[in-house]
């Protein structure tokens, strides 16, 4: 318990320190596409007007605005050191020609991609939409075998911001970034329907990244923080120093640490967030053979209402085993996943359907987790399963239905 105490006293001495995003840095200079022969009238096809404008625009740094109008636009980049800008108004739409969109190495082209650049900045109070439906129904149909296009898939990049904007309806994911430096994400709203296909909100591997004030309801995660690259220099994390604060989400999977977490995450901060509707609110999730360490993870003042699992932490996904006490030990290796160092702070549950979920493997308990003032009421109790030093304190759980609290293996402390 010692021990514990020690290492949550250090890790809320780092976290608690103002995170300070650092600006991309673009020259005042500005363009506009209609100057390019772009025109907004949900009929013309903009591809070629606009990545002209890009270029134009990257070749010395700047602005570039979008006005007011719906734009038909295919796949476009953006490079260095610059800013697009959609205003109010503005509506930047993928084509939905399926047949004929473009595609390679059997997946079609993102809609905005932006690789190895530096000093970019999607902002304003436009909307990027992706036109969705047709993609979710032909994928279904199983008519579309290809990947379809993500919104935003940017990769590689630093000093990366977008601000004000709105996404609606992706293909696929809305916003995808892997192997960012200084990210900023601030006031956007992401939005799809909550039955559409694999529209993840953001998917994110980064380091120094600050995600505040977002509004996100959709069909998949809504926030995933996936990192599966095996291949990290020196030990390094995949992703470090990550604040997720004072967003609310909406229906979707919830903020979601996993599948993949081979590549390792170091320092991650929620706080002051919303969960209403979601499937799951506080999930982290992986497996043998896809597994990393994760560790130094605080979330603190959280809401959560109407959620099936709204903490969910298991090391067996997608699907623990039937009777936990019939696992056998298996050997430990390199990617057996790790989790230690885990605090929730503050954090109101109601009207949930399972109160917690924590599952660890024989071979690799989760260690040092610190429950405070956490408050839940729910249908069903809690599962600590392979927990070794778990700690609650001023902790309140009321269950309808079944026994409060399974342990399997599992030392913990403060919970009646």
């Amino acid at each position: 318990m010692k021990r514990l105490l020690i290492t949550l006293f250090v890790l809320n001495a780092f976290l608690l320190q103002a995170q300070n995003p650092i600006s991309p840095k673009i020259l005042t200079q500005s363009y506009t596409v209609s100057t390019f022969g772009a025109i907004g009238d949900d009929q013309t096809i903009n591809t070629a007007f606009i990545q002209t404008a890009l270029n134009k625009v990257a070749e010395t740094g700047g602005s570039l605005t979008i006005p007011k109008g719906v734009f038909l636009c295919g796949p476009i980049e953006i490079k260095s050191k610059t800013n697009l800008i959609l205003e109010k108004g503005a509506v930047l739409k993928l084509i939905n020609d399926i047949p004929n969109y473009p595609a390679a190495n059997e997946r079609y082209l993102n809609f905005i991609t932006i690789k190895k650049a530096n000093d970019v900045k999607i902002s304003g109070e436009g909307v990027i939409d992706g036109q969705g439906q047709i993609w979710w129904d032909k994928f279904t149909a199983k008519e579309i075998t290809f990947r379809r296009p993500q919104l935003l898939f940017i990769e590689n990049c630093e000093r990366l911001e977008i601000a004000g904007i709105t996404t609606l309806n992706p293909p696929n994911t809305h916003i995808s970034l892997k192997g960012c430096k200084e990210v900023y994400i601030h006031d956007i709203t992401i939005s799809a329907p909550e039955k559409s296909r694999n529209t993840d909100g953001i998917n994110i591997s980064a380091k120094n990244t600050l995600i505040e004030r977002c509004k996100i309801a959709t069909g998949d995660d809504n926030i995933a923080i996936n990192f599966g690259n095996r291949n990290q220099k020196n030990g390094e994390p995949e992703i470090e120093n990550m604040t997720v604060r004072n967003c609310n989400f909406g229906y979707g999977h919830g903020l979601s640490i996993g599948s993949f977490t081979a590549g390792g995450l170091r320092n991650l901060r929620v706080t002051n967030c919303k969960f209403d509707g979601t499937t799951s609110a506080i999930r982290i999730k992986t497996a043998r053979g896809r597994g990393g360490l994760v560790e130094n993870i605080v979330y603190q003042d959280i809401e959560i209402k109407n959620v099936k699992w709204p903490i969910f932490i298991s090391q067996y996904y997608p699907k623990e085993p039937k009777t936990i006490s019939e696992e056998v030990m298996q050997p430990f290796a390199q990617n057996t996943p790790i989790y230690k160092d885990i605090q929730l702070k503050n954090v109101n549950i109601t009207n949930a359907e399972n109160a917690i979920k924590i599952w660890g493997l024989p071979e690799s308990p989760i260690e040092n987790v610190k429950m405070t003032n956490v408050k839940i009421d729910a249908k069903k109790g809690v599962e600590l399963y392979n927990i070794k030093n778990i700690d609650f304190e001023n902790c309140k759980i009321t269950v309808t239905t079944g026994e409060k609290i399974k342990t399997h293996n599992t030392q913990y402390t403060g919970l009646k």
